[in-house]
């Protein structure tokens, strides 16, 4: 028999073997039972009535633990630095991802396990002297004790450091690596287009090196929406060159929409905030390496025969819980499905994780490199882009990113950490085709460039305070300091020398964060916060803004059911001066500093409901009411012909002779346009199954001017639907895993939006007929189309030939249309079949 500690106290426990012990097993099945101290209050006392095992080597050393609020993946890994022991297990035994909260002092390792595994079917099991596996256990009752929950899990995003899903006021979807891996070379945009409600990526060609949004909840700009973009709490420089990633380095994304983010996250967060969470876990001497190559051909109307596709990688991860380390490296492209068209791509990333028993410290680098050829869309039938042709020069981007987070717990009340980032992009002759007319000024055709430097520092304490099981308290404070600097540089086909244009920036940002959230029960939970940022870019009259934000939730759980109530208000701005604008945009005559501009803003309200059975059927519901104002669109103007000057005031006289390209005197500059509402519904539903599941996203949007500004002369009236913004997006996803088999399917739609009908426009461009004055303004209205929508369809399906290989057919595009999406010029690869082989070693 055992007997009792001999002394016991809130500090230390001390445990005397007695002449017989119990099988290890059922020792441990009745410690994970005993009712005396759990992982889900913070005020657990380690005095407690029960007989205890005598525990073997290494499961009686003795180890300490505070925390509330972390994830049972970080609370495991910090008992394995503190007892200095091996730990094992695997993601598909245990809810690593839920949060956990317990506070004990110098009891056995085996004890602490007990008490952070309870109501999981996993039993801690000695392998040796300095080794613990985690096994499988079919124990009755033991799985039975907690109730796995969706928003119990730890998230990142909504807070500075990390927390519980559970208090967030805003509606968060999260996105697995798992899922992204069945994309074709870890398509991001399209992931998120399939997977998160009211978030819409124009599927766009591979020649083209930036993501293309056309909805995040409507509109918050023309040509440049985009969320706020963070890899592993570094923030990006340039979101829009986020189009792919490597799946097997990929833990989580997580994404709000709205600006309610923008009091945490500030300038240019109005649509919302995206923050890819890498894995950072080791191999714990289990196969560390995974090989991937997919070999296929995609056709298309336009060349003779189908070009080829590559995409291979090689990913290494090695190292414990307590120390990990990984390399990946990621190539791939396709070959010519247009006359002269290609794109290649190269990804290399590496990260390490060390954990002590009061510090996770994580560093992440990453460098991304494509080259691609653009040549002039085949369906432009009066071959207006003749000035192109040979002089297709490829487009290049590189982009990298390095940075680390350090993570203090210096007690079960407080957390500190800091966040060192830097993220920089160079891009080199982007062909530009978000203008109405064929190119960005005639004859001066050319392509924009530019590169784009941001170094930041991220300074956050978090206090948790009073018991969250009756009121609690969660304070953040944060601060934040960071130096963008970007270079324009417009590389032309005429005589003058580009570098006359180039553009230099230099902005720097300071800021503050306090947030408050107010818990009650764990049932209750207010939200409010404020960030005041100084940010030179904003202008020199209003450098400064205050970023609000306040929500509310109610929670409620009826055995596995949960339901959740939110509403949340937030506002966000973003300057008229940014990366994208300045290095994306060719502009050659600099229009963009022609004009006073106002920073771009956007608030409003989300109201919704989440409901939740276990982690088996999800459904979130939400209603979005958005105000944007200031938002900047280029607006064509006809300029002055210098070599027959027109009137004083800048105004192009039309010239006697017939008009052809070279004569066309159209240019751009940016002006803020008005007053724009988004308003719309978003929803989203799951089901997990053992070997099935479900998911499906529908939203409606309706993004209309409000008012427009004065002296505005574009083409926009009040009344009118946003350009490029769908008025539906929907889609619906099915996986199933069985007997070594995956499939995968999925379909997703967009529907009845206006754009530009840019093949009327290129022909009327190139028209002898047509004058300056009809091709501007208020005239383009004329060249308006509504487009009636497009599906999108991919599957694959795999096939485990034995362990640790695979084999896997893809299918992308599988319903052949080429054109269509978002106007009537863009063409992308018809059908693509691909075949796949993927080695665990």
């Amino acid at each position: 028999m055992l007997r009792r500690p001999e002394a016991a106290s809130s500090s230390r426990i001390v445990f005397r073997r007695a002449r017989a012990s119990w099988p290890l097993a059922l020792c441990l099945s009745a410690l994970l039972l005993t009712p005396a101290l759990h992982a889900q209050s913070c005020t657990v006392s380690t005095d407690f009535d029960a007989s205890l095992p005598a525990w073997n080597t290494p499961l009686d050393r003795v180890v300490s633990l505070h925390a509330r609020d972390i994830s049972l993946r970080d609370a495991l890994d910090r008992l394995s630095s503190d007892a200095r022991v091996k730990l094992s297990y695997t993601s598909e035994t245990l809810p690593l991802d839920s949060r956990i909260c317990a506070s004990f002092d110098s009891i056995p390792l085996g004890q602490a396990l007990g008490v952070l595994l309870r109501g999981t079917a996993v039993l801690p099991v000695s392998a040796g002297s300095e080794h613990v596996v985690l096994m499988p256990s079919q124990t009755p009752g033991a799985s039975e004790q907690r109730v796995p929950r969706t928003l119990d899990r730890v998230v990142v995003t909504g807070n500075t450091i990390g927390g519980s899903a559970r208090p967030l006021t805003v509606a968060m979807n999260v996105v697995s690596g798992a899922q992204l891996s069945r994309y074709a070379e870890g398509n991001l945009t399209q992931a998120l287009s399939d997977l998160v409600p009211g978030l819409w990526v124009w599927q766009s060609a591979p020649t083209s090196p930036l993501a293309h949004y056309g909805s995040i909840r409507g509109t918050s700009s023309f040509g440049a929406s985009y969320p706020k973009v963070y890899v592993d709490g570094i923030e990006l420089a340039n979101p829009l060159l986020v189009t792919q990633f490597t799946p097997e380095t990929i833990d989580r994304i997580e994404v709000i929409r709205g600006p309610q983010g923008a009091a945490l996250y500030g300038t240019d967060a109005i649509s919302g905030v995206i923050n890819i969470v890498t894995r950072h876990d080791g191999s714990n001497g289990g196969p560390g390496t995974t090989v991937r190559s997919a070999v296929g051909a995609a056709s298309s109307s336009y060349v003779p025969r189908a070009a080829i596709t590559q995409d291979h990688a090689v990913t290494v991860r090695e190292g414990s819980n307590a120390q990990s380390g990984s390399v990946s490296f990621t190539s791939g492209g396709v070959g010519e499905y247009l006359p002269g068209a290609f794109a290649r791509h190269t990804t290399g990333s590496a990260g390490f994780r060390v954990v002590r028993s009061n510090l996770i410290a994580t560093a992440t680098a990453r460098i991304f490199a494509s080259e691609s050829a653009d040549p002039t869309s085949p369906l432009f039938r009066d071959s207006v882009s003749a000035a192109r042709a040979g002089l297709i020069v490829p487009q290049s981007v590189q982009e990298y990113t390095v940075g680390g987070t350090a993570t203090v717990i210096g007690n079960d009340r407080w957390t500190h950490s800091v966040v060192v980032g830097f993220d920089g992009s160079r891009l080199s002759n982007l062909a530009d085709y978000h203008t109405p007319l064929p190119s960005a000024s005639a004859p001066d055709l050319g392509n924009a460039g530019g590169n784009a430097n941001l170094a930041s520092l991220r300074l956050s304490s978090v206090a948790k305070l009073g018991d969250p099981d009756n009121l609690s308290t969660t304070l953040t404070f944060a601060a934040e300091n960071s130096m963008l600097d970007f270079r324009a540089q417009p590389e032309t086909a005429s005589a003058q020398p580009p570098a006359a244009f180039s553009t230099v920036v230099r902005r720097w940002t300071t800021a503050g964060v306090a947030q408050a959230n107010l818990g009650w029960r764990d049932a209750g939970y207010i939200t409010t916060g404020l960030r005041l940022e100084r940010n030179e870019a904003l202008g020199n009259s209003a450098t400064v803004s205050v970023l609000p934000m306040v929500g509310v939730a109610s929670l409620r759980d009826f055995g596995p059911l949960t339901v959740k109530l939110r509403s949340a208000y937030g506002r966000g701005i973003r300057p008229a001066m940014t990366p994208i604008r300045e290095t994306a945009w060719f502009d050659p005559r600099r229009g963009a500093q022609l004009l006073d501009l106002e920073p771009e803003q956007q608030s409003g309200i989300e109201t919704g409901m989440d409901l939740f059975v276990g982690k088996t059927f999800g459904l979130q519901v939400t209603r979005f009411d958005q105000l944007a104002s200031g938002l900047i669109q280029r607006v064509a103007y006809v300029t002055a012909n210098q070599q027959n000057q027109g009137p004083s005031n800048g105004w192009y006289s039309p010239p006697t002779q017939p008009y052809s390209p070279e004569d066309r005197h159209i240019s751009y500059l940016l002006q803020n346009v008005g007053e724009i509402t988004n308003r719309g519904w978003e929803l989203k539903s799951d089901i997990n199954l053992r070997s099935l599941a479900l998911s499906g996203t529908l939203s409606t949007v309706d993004s209309r001017v409000r008012r427009v500004a004065r002296n505005y002369i574009g083409d926009l009236q009040v009344g009118d639907r946003m350009l490029e913004v769908p008025s539906r997006t929907g889609s619906l996803s099915a996986a199933w895993t069985g007997a070594g088999w995956t499939s995968f399917v999925v379909a997703s739609r967009s529907w009845n939006w206006i754009d530009y009908d840019r093949v009327a426009l290129a022909g009327a461009f190139s028209n002898s007929t047509q004058a300056d004055a009809q091709l501007v303004g208020q005239q383009l209205r004329n060249y308006w189309l509504q487009y009636s929508g497009v599906t999108r369809l991919r599957a694959s399906v795999g096939r485990t030939l034995f362990r640790g290989l695979s084999l896997t057919l893809s299918g992308e595009n599988l319903l052949n249309r080429q054109h269509g999406e978002p106007d009537n010029i863009t063409v992308v690869p018809g059908r693509t079949l691909s075949f796949g082989l993927r080695a665990i070693m």
